[in-house]
């Protein structure tokens, strides 16, 4: 039997950075290690040793594991694990902490009593704040050491505590640790864009583990044979097969002492299970029995579970634990395998019965004990207790909204969801109803932001409830399919499924449920533009809600009747009544009325054009989503999506970048492709080569949401002009506004007006790379996307209301780069007077004085107006103009705005003067653009065009190429530019 290792091998380096951040710490300055490397690679035993060297300085230690449970594990594990040891070790310091901090008692253990109730859910944001404010204050006491092993098994609200510790520690007295098994983080893996974020926080510092060198293994051998020499060739075996990893050299060396170690196969699971069949039949079922709980038991449950006597059971444990298979807990509460593959293997070994059988024992030890619905709902399952995993997933699942995690919460009602129908019984648990459990996933799909998921388990309950169904029911079950839509595109059946399901509870007395049914019908009237109907159903949600007390519902029927003050040009009364809302469903603790309404306060901003105060109302739905453990749902994600769009719009594009980027976090897909597509415009603007290649992985989710439909025509048009490709510009608006009618219900919505502005841009950049012959069909192409944006005014804009800010700069933005287009293809163009006023129309309509104040918007309407103005011989101010326009676009980095600008000949050198000297090598920059249209054969009026100049500069361009050519005619010098 090999020894027990006592000095660390091959890690000098690592520790010595590790015990650097425990001196950092004790001199007041807060460290974040994060340690990787993959299985076996010693993390755990270099992180012994570190404990080792903080309770030898006095340090305090704080220790939380996370557990592999499946796919719902509780949720805080770690850091209910840490104050529980704590509470053990040191009872008084504990009650103190809590006493300061009373949100913390829901990770403390409690018996006989649940997590809370149903109803009372945990702000998130107290409750890591509270997090951060314990730790802080035992740190005062005393320098804190906070170990988080196996982070890659951490639950999601697990992961967000971590990344909030991260971002918060400073100048405390506190080194916190966590460790990853990095070979466990595949390509979707929810922790590997999370490292990534973390990585990038100052605090945070990243160690990895590489593989030991041969010699190091040599020495680790050595170690474990107690310096007893093996013969070489078995020696330079192990060493090859372990490939650097620790484990498993150990393991290959214990394998050893019992069997052939070449005969061996390679396979881990192999060398795992040589040790395990060493044991005696009663240490091998102890084992089976742990490896069924996870890597970790306690002590009590294991001895609930295994069927052996006091005393055979501690000969049993202390057998498995001499073989290094398990260990006792640093509480001594408990055991666990000392590494986590250990248990995977004996699980992955066991008969099907045996593991039905032991799944049961579980079960059935845990059924009564506080806080072990995860944990029982896993067990019954697995042992095909299916009632009892029903019961136990609804309760798990009640007790993860309850916490601020709706990720968790959806998937344990899921399970319940899965379970029901093939329960010999449903009726005996109420589960013969489908309607109050697929309520409660679509409630948690809605607050994880997974609407669609929600949405679709929703329609396929509808679709399965049969013609008999009960009323109720099936009102209920369109009101889920209605409530998750509202979540993502709702449609016109939304509309009149809901309108169902208000006429099947007609005759019911008034209830939670019909209260909101008739706020919903409200809001999706509203989205209908019934503003007729959504007011009437809103005032009767608002007074059935006020005689009954139903606070959420209020809220939301409140909301709907603010926002259709804000239609009716009451922007004053609507925002306060909102943000009374707001508050009034926060302290309800009413999460979606509340973030609704602060959305819907930076919307009416917005529409305002009052950008600076529109980004802090969708700053601070944010971060409310935030807070309330709800960044993905509706009004969180889209509250970020256009803060950030705001950013953009006044020029805050770094800012922007960051509010879109979503590395570190856990988004869903949705979230992440509308980050990127927000995202998209800032790179397609400052002319990053490869921005264009994001285009094919955004294209799948136009049908699942507007906003990337949107997000990427308008940076694909901007591409596409970029390049004055306008048969890409015309196929992507082919593309794009039959998806949009269709979700939108409406063919001339107004956002065509600025994908027409957008598309008459790009005819207008293609004009001059195109022979004269074709420049009257792009005119007559271009005319058919000017009027159709037109169209949209008079047909997308609904009776009595007008058009807002931003649509009418970008109305300004069309009727500008129409005339451009007719004025540089010379086709019916506008007189000099007039193509000037559009211009300045434009520049006007995006500023944020009186526009819509988009900076880079304007910096491009300026760059046309000086084109136009220095066409017109306006010669300083067209220089003023340009000289605007480059100190944003420099500022913005929009490097193809600058390349426009530079064209102009506007800048400070252009207008220096030209160089000396005679030939072509003394042209200037605008002189050279002259001959190359003299060679094409242009005339004095097209060059003009083109070049935005006036025809007299044309002509003393020309004049001057001539003269400094030495010929006497344009053929001569377009004959000497051919020559060379």
């Amino acid at each position: 039997m090999p020894r027990t290792v006592t000095r660390l091998v091959g890690r000098s380096a690592e520790l010595g950075e590790l015990v650097a951040a425990l001196e950092h710490a004790a001199a007041g300055s807060a460290s974040v290690v994060v340690l990787d490397g993959d299985a076996g690679m010693g993390k755990t035993r270099l992180l012994t040793e570190l404990r080792s060297t903080a309770e030898s300085r006095g340090q305090l230690i704080l220790l939380g594991h996370c557990v592999d449970l499946g796919d719902a594990p509780p949720p805080y594990l770690p850091f209910t694990e840490a104050f529980a040891r704590l509470a053990i070790q040191q009872p008084a310091l504990v009650d103190e902490v809590r006493s300061r901090f009373p949100a913390i008692w829901r990770l403390l253990p409690r018996s006989g009593e649940t997590v809370s109730e149903p109803g009372d859910r945990a702000d998130r944001g107290e409750l890591f704040e509270a997090v951060v404010g314990a730790i802080t204050a035992l740190a005062e006491k005393q320098p804190l050491l906070f170990i988080v092993e196996d982070v890659h098994w951490a639950d999601q609200a697990t992961r967000d505590l971590l990344g909030f510790l991260f971002t918060r520690l400073t100048l405390e007295q506190i080194a916190l640790v966590a460790s990853v098994r990095s070979d466990d983080l595949h390509r979707r893996h929810p922790l590997r864009p999370t490292l990534a974020q973390w990585s990038r926080l100052p605090a945070v510092q990243r160690l990895h583990l590489d593989p030991l060198g041969a010699s190091e293994v040599r020495e680790l051998v050595r170690s474990l044979t107690g310096g007893v020499p093996l013969p070489e060739n078995e020696l330079r075996s192990i060493i090859t097969r372990a490939d650097g990893n620790a484990f498993f050299a150990e393991e290959l060396v214990v394998a050893g002492q019992y069997a052939d170690v070449q005969a061996l196969p390679w396979q881990l699971a192999d060398l795992l299970l040589v040790r395990l069949d060493r044991l005696s039949s009663e240490a091998r079922e102890l084992v089976r029995v742990a490896a069924v709980a996870g890597r970790r038991v306690p002590h009590g449950l294991l001895a609930d579970v295994v069927d052996l006597p006091p005393a055979a059971l501690d000969s049993a444990l202390r057998e498995a634990v001499d073989a290094h298979i398990i260990e006792p807990t640093p509480s001594g509460r408990g055991y666990t395998f000392r590494h986590a593959l250990l248990a995977e293997a004996v699980y992955d070994d066991l008969l099907p019965g045996e593991r039905v059988r032991i799944h049961a024992a579980f079960a059935s030890a845990v059924a009564d004990r506080p806080d072990s619905a995860p944990e029982l709902a896993r067990h019954a399952r697995a042992s095909h207790d299916l009632p009892t995993a029903y019961r136990a997933s609804v309760r798990a699942g009640e007790e993860a909204m309850a916490v601020a995690a709706p990720q968790e919460a959806m998937k344990h009602f899921q399970a319940a969801l899965e379970i029901a129908p093939m329960l010999p019984d449903p009726a005996a648990l109420g589960a013969d109803d489908p309607a109050p459990l697929v309520l409660a996933v679509v409630d948690a799909a809605v607050a994880a932001g997974r609407s669609y998921r929600g949405l679709r388990l929703a329609r396929e309950a509808l679709a399965a409830l049969p013609a008999d169904a009960p009323a109720l029911t099936r009102a209920q079950l369109l009101y889920a399919v209605s409530f998750a839509g509202v979540g993502g595109e709702a449609d016109l059946d939304m509309l009149h499924d809901t309108a169902e399901a208000l006429r099947l509870v007609s005759d019911e007395p008034k209830s939670l449920f019909k209260i909101k049914l008739k706020a919903l019908y409200a809001r999706l009237n509203l989205i209908f533009g019934r503003e007729v109907d959504a007011e009437r159903w809103a005032r009767s949600a608002i007074e059935d809600a006020r005689e009954l007390g139903c606070r959420g519902a209020l809220a939301d029927a409140e909301t709907t009747l603010a926002v259709l003050r804000r239609r009716a040009d009451e922007p004053a009364e609507a925002v306060e009544r909102l943000q009374a809302v707001a508050e009034d469903a926060q302290r309800a603790g009413e999460v979606i009325a509340e973030l609704r309404s602060r959305y819907n306060v930076g919307s009416l901003y917005y529409e305002q054009g009052d950008l600076a105060k529109a980004q802090s109302a969708y700053e601070t739905a944010w971060r409310r989503a935030r807070e309330v453990g709800r960044p993905w749902t509706i009004f969180g994600m889209d509250a970020r999506g256009m803060t950030g769009l705001v950013q953009y719009a006044r020029g805050d594009w770094d800012g922007a970048l960051r509010t879109f980027d979503v590395t570190g976090e856990a988004p869903t897909g949705l979230a992440e492709a509308l980050s990127a597509s927000a995202a998209l415009a800032i790179r397609v603007a400052r002319g990053e080569p490869d921005a264009g290649e994001l285009f094919a992985k955004l294209r799948p989710w136009w049908e699942r949401e507007s906003r990337i439909a949107v997000n990427t025509v308008v940076a694909m048009l901007e591409l596409h002009e970029q390049h004055g490709d306008t048969d890409a510009a015309c196929a992507l608006l082919d593309d794009a506004i039959p998806v949009l009618a269709e979700l939108w219900q409406d063919q001339w919505f107004l956002g065509r007006i600025r994908f027409s502005a957008l598309a008459v841009a790009t005819f207008g950049a293609a004009v001059p790379r195109s022979p004269e012959a074709t420049r009257a069909r792009l005119v007559e192409q271009a005319r058919q996307l000017y009027e159709d944006g037109r169209t949209s005014l008079d047909k997308g804009l609904p009776e009595g209301r007008r058009l807002g800010v931003e649509g009418a700069a970008w109305l300004a933005r069309l009727e500008a780069e129409w005339a451009r287009l007719r004025w540089l293809a010379d086709v019916d163009p506008p007189t000099e007077h007039d193509h000037i006023a559009l211009w300045r129309a434009a520049v006007a309509g995006f500023d944020p004085d009186g526009g819509f104040g988009s900076v880079f918007e304007q910096a491009r309407s300026r760059a046309r107006l000086a084109a136009v103005l220095r066409a017109a011989g306006h010669g300083p101010e067209a220089a003023e103009q340009a000289d605007l326009a480059r100190m944003a676009a420099r500022a913005l980095r929009a490097e193809p705005l600058l390349a426009e600008i530079r064209a102009l000949g506007t800048s400070p050198a252009d207008r220096a003067g030209a160089r000396g000297g005679r030939g072509t090598a003394a042209l200037t920059d605008r002189e050279a653009e002259v001959l190359a249209l003299l060679v094409e054969g242009r005339t004095n009026r097209q060059i003009a065009r083109q070049l935005y100049i006036s025809e007299k500069t044309a002509s003393v361009h020309v004049s001057n190429i001539l003269a400094k050519l030495g010929v006497r005619s344009r053929t001569e010098a377009a004959a000497v530019a051919r020559a060379g």
